[in-house]
């Protein structure tokens, strides 16, 4: 069902039986979790309990399909022959496609939780309750209403701000598009309001903490260019002892390690009791997975796979067969963790569901009961493992990359130059952490682009390579979803190049037969459009963005 700027608008406005009724366009059934009106805030744990579907179910969209098809079929990661998901691997994505309007859909169905979350604090009697856990919770709905906007400016560029619905509850149809530099300013708000009231060290329980804004904050300076406060955040995060690399590298994606040391912010899947399930379980091992002998519940459609350029990176780096165990099945390979009552999972030797002779192994937990997912109830489309927002060696890398663009100096609006190189001990410290946890060789020095592939490589298939893409040519002022103008993005566009996205005529071991394919992207494809019933509704959508008050 279509969900519109009128809908987002108006969700803070409405009553939480209301609020139930409207979420049901959004996820096809009534949301268990709902965000609810002030009258329910009589207690602390009331309260905190009105944060948790900020994590949740609202994200389903975004998780299900659309954010992984943008990130990493559209970054070259993953290929698919599915006909709503692989038109990302060309860009640019129709505008009547329907998994671009759930990537619009789903961070606006955030926005709004969080603005109807906000709403309700301040008109409710909270007399009762701290003052910091009031605090706690309004930075809470600040901190996902950022992470939301993060995900929307990234995705489309000029996009509306909606912080007021009642400011447009007249006017649905004129909603302005607001410019990038506006949205960012935007974000930077609401974090640095999460970061100064959210409670520190609290990530473990699932929620946003002040150093998880601190964290966000750090790598949205980061792509603004804004290299010096993007070390300053970062500095805090480490020094704050909140967060630290997991051992096992594998150990990052088990359903009992939700929240470990290592998370810094998650979507949260709860497919437990009753009226849960579908929707408020993780969905992508059911696209991701082989087959279902690997989940026996009926899903595992292989439906998306490893582009042969993905595995070739991995091959590159000759000695770093950690991560690629962990996150690209080979065939015939064993993974004793999988499939347990059986002896364990080997992938088939003729397993190549997308012709490229490898499978998704990271976000593939297995059946229910298996040790990797022993928190899913025996349904299909239902994990109870995290998605990750963000986790520390996002926070390490970051560390290191700012460190190389203050010494660098890159022009604005032009990005680090991929030759650019340090050795500076702070740098080597934090990227040869991440490394040696991934049984890759120390350096003593890196360039820009060694880091650019580190973080392809630590970060595969985690819904973040397309963004790395879209701004190692410099922070863009400009977006083309309206027509307007275009951004350049030569060194992206190179990559991008360069990728083999294409098939390998037989089963492994032989690759004798290619059938290459490549894609050349311009300079107008690293925003999507908006989608055509949005636009339809608001042709505003369509024309240059309004600045931006933020004065009131």
């Amino acid at each position: 069902m279509k969900l519109q700027i009128k809908n987002i608008a108006s969700l803070a406005l409405i009553t939480s039986w209301l609020l139930a009724g409207c979420s049901k366009s959004f996820f096809d059934r009534v949301p268990g979790t709902s965000v609810t009106t002030g009258s329910y805030y009589q207690t602390a744990d009331q309260l905190a309990a009105a944060t948790t579907p900020l994590y949740g179910t609202p994200w389903f969209g975004w998780n299900n399909k659309c954010g992984w098809s943008l990130t990493e079929i559209s970054g070259g990661n993953l290929r698919s022959w599915s006909s709503d998901v692989a038109p990302f691997g060309t860009m640019p994505v129709s505008s009547d496609n329907p998994e671009l309007r759930t990537l619009w859909n789903s961070p606006f169905t955030v926005v709004a939780q969080c603005n109807a979350l906000i709403t309700n604090i301040s008109t409710a009697n909270t007399s009762a309750i701290a003052q910091n856990a009031i605090n706690n919770a309004l930075g809470e709905a600040h901190l996902m209403r950022a992470v939301a906007y993060f995900y929307l400016v990234r995705s489309f560029g000029n996009v509306p701000l909606i912080e007021n619905p009642s400011d447009n509850i007249d006017d649905f149809q004129n909603v302005p598009t607001r410019s990038i530099p506006d949205v960012y300013k935007f974000i930077v708000r609401d974090l640095k309001f999460a970061e100064a009231n959210c409670t520190p060290n609290v990530a473990a329980t699932g929620h946003g903490s002040s150093g998880s804004a601190s964290a966000m904050l750090a790598k949205v300076y980061l792509y603004m260019q804004n290299y010096d406060s993007a070390r300053i955040e970062a500095e805090k995060v480490i020094n704050s002892g909140e967060f630290s690399l997991l051992p096992n590298f594998g150990d990052l994606f088990i359903t009992n390690n939700n929240n470990n040391k290592e998370s810094i912010l998650a979507m949260q899947w709860t497919p437990h009791g009753p009226g849960t399930g579908y929707d408020y379980g993780n969905s992508i091992q059911a696209s991701w997975a082989y087959s279902s002998s690997i989940t026996q519940t009926g899903d595992g459609y292989g439906s998306a796979a490893p582009t042969i350029d993905l595995v070739k990176a991995f091959e590159a780096e000759g000695g770093d067969t950690v991560r690629r165990h962990f996150t690209i099945m080979l065939p015939g390979e064993h993974y004793a963790e999988l499939d347990v009552n059986n002896g364990g999972y080997t992938l088939p030797l003729n397993a190549s569901s997308q012709g490229t002779q490898a499978q998704c192994k990271k976000y593939v937990i297995g059946a229910p009961g298996d040790p990797d997912n022993s928190l899913a109830p025996p349904i299909a489309q239902a994990g109870g493992n995290n998605t990750y927002i963000m986790r520390y060696a996002d926070i390490l890398l970051i560390e290191a990359e700012a460190i190389l663009g203050q010494q660098a100096k890159p022009v604005t609006s032009k990005g680090i130059d991929t030759s650019a190189a340090t050795s500076d001990p702070t740098a080597l410290k934090y990227y040869n952490m991440v490394r040696a946890r991934a049984g890759a060789p120390q350096v003593t020095s890196f360039t820009y682009k060694q880091l650019l592939n580190e973080r392809r490589l630590e970060f595969a298939l985690e819904q973040d390579y397309w963004f790395d893409l879209g701004r190692i040519d410099g922070f863009k002022a400009t977006t083309t979803n309206n027509g307007i103008q275009s951004a350049p993005h030569p060194v992206a566009r190179a990559i991008i190049a360069q990728q083999e996205r294409g098939t390998y005529a037989n089963n492994y071991p032989d690759k004798s037969v290619l059938y290459s394919s490549k894609v050349t992207l311009t300079d107008d494809n690293f925003y999507c459009l908006v989608p055509s019933n949005e636009s339809s509704s608001d042709p505003q959508l369509l024309q240059s963005p309004v600045p931006y008050d933020f004065t009131w």
